[in-house]
């Protein structure tokens, strides 16, 4: 993301794009894996394999809730 000219889309962010964001949120490394194994893990995405943060975020809420 930093040093990066491209533009972010909120609606269809790559994983690569979404760990960087987070990251820089969270002021910790959020490790690229960790969002790709929530995809796996049947995170939304669009038709391109494209996150929508808001939509990814209320994933993540339901999830954490269930009580792994």
């Amino acid at each position: 993301m930093e040093g990066s000219n491209e533009e972010l889309n909120p609606n269809a962010m790559t994983a690569e794009q979404t760990a960087a964001l987070f990251s820089k949120l969270r002021r910790r490394r959020v490790p690229l894996a960790e969002i790709e194994a929530d995809i796996e893990d049947g995170a939304p995405t669009n038709g391109a394999g494209r996150l929508n943060l808001l939509t990814y975020t209320a994933w993540m809420l339901k999830e954490a809730g269930r009580g792994e």
